[in-house]
């Protein structure tokens, strides 16, 4: 976890603002502030949890700030000018596939597992959006605590081997940004060249600390010297960021749907694994019971 000056910085981006607005504390029943939810509802709307995980969760801003949000175009992608040629452009959506009963707890509770906006970074095999083994970025910490892309977002720009980084907030068919539930997606495009890889991170909303992403080399986007199209799912894993100790999913009283605040848990202290080198005791659902991703050529 980060201290609150880190976390003040990364709230510079409106991004995350809103990301974090539409996860932590979305169990807030009756509006007394402390987290707990005892009813499965909240005040703001009258919206209602009927067991789909999402906790009733609301989006209460629609300012998008300094970062631009690349939910249904290029928004957030930022070309560094690094010389890489022809490039080409990629359709990347990231699809929640998730439903009631993917994740079922020991209170006997059963949930679908919302997914967080997403950060993403084109780059050469110079760069990766983490190190398995090492400990986590402030960036990658405040995305798999609480939802939040814009920090890691905007580590990942500009850096070495990066040709362009950004974050996908608002989900297709959305009026602003916010996490997806069951059938959701966001799309964005990108542009790449032969050498570029691609990675993408979004939270596992019904954890302490655990993320979404490919291996740190990213995937590949061209195999044989021919774009890459179709699904990339099975290049996606369930990794733990080491931040903040593990709960059991769906459960904790310190995940984003029912702790009362942002960087809420104890520390971990760890390092960035895969989830099945987490000793935890606890189970996940597989990979592909909970996102799809797909590449391919712009949607015409």
């Amino acid at each position: 976890m980060t201290d609150d000056t880190t976390r003040r910085d990364f709230l510079r981006s409106t991004v995350a603002t809103v990301a974090l607005a539409g996860i932590a504390g979305c169990l807030d029943s009756g509006g007394g502030g402390d987290g707990t939810d005892t009813d499965d509802t909240i005040d703001d709307g009258g919206m209602t949890d009927t067991g789909d995980g999402m906790g009733g969760m609301t989006d209460t801003d629609d300012g998008m700030g300094g970062m631009t949000d690349a939910g249904g175009g290029m928004g957030g992608t930022t070309d560094t000018g690094d010389g890489m040629g022809e490039l080409t452009t990629f359709e990347v959506t990231v699809t929640n596939v998730s439903e009631v009963g993917t994740l079922t707890t020991s209170m006997g509770s059963d949930h679908a597992v919302p997914l967080s906006p997403v950060a993403f970074a084109v780059h050469t095999d110079e760069a990766a959006a983490f190190t398995t083994g090492e400990a986590a970025s402030d960036g990658l910490g405040a995305l798999a605590e609480d939802g939040m892309p814009g920090g890691l977002a905007g580590e990942l720009e500009g850096a070495t081997g990066v040709h362009a980084a950004g974050a996908a907030a608002t989900a297709d068919g959305a009026d602003g940004p916010g996490p997806i539930g069951p059938g959701g997606s966001y799309t964005f495009e990108v542009t790449a060249g032969h050498a570029h890889r691609l990675s993408l991170v979004t939270m596992f909303v019904q954890s302490n600390d655990l993320f979404y992403a490919p291996d740190p080399e990213g995937v590949a986007l061209f195999e044989d010297g021919e774009p890459v199209s179709g699904d990339v799912t099975d290049r996606i894993r369930l990794w733990d960021a080491g931040t903040e100790e593990n709960e059991e999913p769906g459960v904790g009283e310190n995940q984003a749907p029912r702790q009362s605040g942002p960087d809420t848990g104890p520390s971990e202290m760890g390092t960035v694994r895969p989830i099945e080198e987490v000793m935890d005791g606890y189970d996940y659902p597989d990979v592909s019971d909970v996102i799809e991703v797909r590449v391919g050529p712009p949607s015409m």
